[in-house]
C-alpha cells in the first residue's frame, strides 16, 4: 500500500504475477465467472463503491509509462519478472470484462456476493486489486458505520448532511463510504485516524466458475438475486444460477426456495420483484449512471429501515426451487 492519501496500483503486482501465469499457460482468454465476496461479521453488510469502480476503469490504461516501470521490476538476480510476451499482451489489451454489482447502499445478506465478474481469466486476475480495494474495502467501511446506526435504530435525518467532497485516493475513498454509510462529519474526522485492516485470506475476489477449470465445470455459481416484496416490504431473496435466470418467469408471484439459513423449503408470494446485481461494466466499458451521495446515503438508511422490522433474523433468502 502507498500513503495513507494514495493508492499506488502498481505497488500490488500479485494479480499481474497472476495473469501472466494464465497467459503462459495459456487459460488468460477462458470465459470465467467470479463473486466478490465480503464475509460481515455484522447480520448483514452495505454495498459499497461500485461507482468508483466504474470510475477507475474510465481512467487506467495500460500506458506506455506503466508497461515500462513493469519491464524495470526485477528479481534478486536483476532478471525482469515479467516477460516481453506479457508485457506485450498487457499493451495490447482492451479490457472485455462484464461486472454486476449491487447497487450502492443495498443492504445484502451474508453469503450474497458484492459482485459477480465474468470475462476472459486473466483480465478478470488483473482487475483483483482494484475490486478489493474499490468495492470490497468501500463496503467494509461502509458496514462498520451502517452497524452503528442499526444498533441505534438512527435511520431518519430531517435534512441530509452535504455530501463532502472527496478525492479519487484512499482517504476520499473512505470518506466516500462512511458518508454513504450514514456517518456524520465529526465520526468521519475520527475514522480518518483509525486504520481498517487490511482484506485477509480467504477474503475478496472468489472464483467460482472457469471454462475448462475440471470440477469446478459442475459448480453452479449464483449469478442473480430477486429480491421479492410485497407492497413495500421485502419478503425474501431468490437466488437463481444462471440459467434459472434466463429461464425463470417474470410474471409468477410466488416462488419456493431453499432457505440457506434454516436449510428449509420456503414459499414465498410476493407482488414484485427487484434483480439485485445491476450492470456496472459491459464488455470493458462503465455503464454505471453517476448518482449523488446523498441519495446513495438516503438508500442506506431506508435498507436499514425496512430491514429492521423485516425481520432481518427470520428474513429467507436462497437458492430457487420452483416457480
Amino acid at each position: 500500500m502507498a500513503s495513507p492519501s494514495t493508492f499506488d496500483w502498481l505497488s500490488d503486482l500479485s494479480p499481474a504475477f497472476s495473469a501472466q501465469e494464465s497467459w503462459h499457460s495459456g487459460v488468460y482468454n477462458e470465459d470465467s465467472l467470479f463473486h466478490l465476496a465480503y464475509y460481515p461479521k455484522a447480520p448483514f453488510a452495505i454495498a459499497c463503491g461500485a461507482g468508483l469502480l466504474a470510475e477507475h476503469i474510465r481512467r487506467f490504461r495500460f500506458s506506455p509509462e506503466i508497461i515500462q516501470h513493469l519491464g524495470q521490476v526485477t528479481d534478486e538476480r536483476g532478471i525482469s519478472v515479467f516477460s516481453e510476451s506479457f508485457l506485450n499482451y498487457l499493451q495490447r489489451l482492451r479490457l472485455r470484462v462484464n461486472v454486476w454489482a449491487a447497487p450502492e447502499g443495498m443492504l445484502l445478506l451474508p453469503g450474497e456476493p458484492l459482485a459477480i465478474i465474468r470475462g476472459p481469466y486473466a483480465q478478470v486476475q488483473l482487475m483483483e486489486s482494484a475490486l478489493r480495494w474499490l468495492i470490497w474495502r468501500s463496503t467494509q467501511w461502509a458496514t462498520r458505520f451502517a452497524v452503528q446506526r442499526w444498533e441505534n435504530q438512527q435511520w431518519q435525518e430531517e435534512d441530509t448532511p452535504s455530501a463532502p467532497v472527496t478525492t479519487f485516493d484512499f482517504d476520499g475513498w473512505k470518506i466516500r463510504a462512511e458518508y454513504i454509510a450514514g456517518a456524520y462529519a465529526d465520526d468521519i474526522l475520527d475514522s480518518i485516524r483509525t486504520p481498517s485492516r487490511p482484506p485477509g485470506e480467504n477474503e475478496g475476489l472468489v472464483c467460482v466458475w472457469r471454462a475448462g477449470a475440471g470440477n469446478l465445470q459442475d459448480h453452479l455459481p449464483l449469478k442473480q438475486i430477486r429480491r421479492v416484496y410485497r407492497a413495500n416490504h421485502a419478503l425474501g431473496d431468490i437466488w437463481l444460477t444462471e440459467a434459472q435466470e434466463e429461464m425463470a418467469s417474470v410474471s409468477k408471484t410466488s416462488a419456493s426456495i431453499l432457505d440457506v439459513r434454516t436449510h428449509r423449503h420456503k414459499t414465498l408470494k410476493f407482488t414484485r420483484f427487484q434483480n439485485i446485481y445491476q450492470p456496472l461494466l459491459a464488455k470493458g466499458h462503465p455503464v454505471l449512471a453517476n448518482q449523488r451521495l446523498g441519495f446513495l446515503r438516503q438508500r442506506t438508511l431506508k435498507q436499514l429501515e425496512a430491514f429492521h422490522f423485516a425481520p432481518l433474523k427470520e428474513y429467507p433468502h436462497g437458492w430457487l426451487q420452483t416457480f
